[in-house]
């Protein structure tokens, strides 16, 4: 039963039916909880510059780096293509 269904049912009689109310605030909170769980855990994938994909795009442009970086990709190219 979705949480529209039961909110439309809050009201019986003129009055907000007590039961159903709570239904629909334990619904919400659980909700919410598992908001907060899939949040902490794109977090952790995001990461920061120690861990997850922020450190791996930073390590990819390190490893690309410029035409002056001797060892980085790009340096790489440019003797290549000067040697040719």
């Amino acid at each position: 039963m979705s949480l529209r269904y039961k909110f439309h049912h809050l009201f019986f009689g003129g009055k907000i039916n007590k039961k159903r109310l709570y239904q629909v605030l334990e619904d919400l909170d659980s909700t919410n909880s598992g908001e907060s769980t899939d949040i902490s855990a794109l977090e952790t994938v995001v990461g920061d510059s120690s861990s997850g994909l922020v450190k791996d795009v930073a390590d990819i442009n390190t490893a690309i780096g410029d035409e002056s970086t001797e060892g980085t990709i790009l340096a790489r190219i440019k003797a290549l293509e000067d040697a040719g």
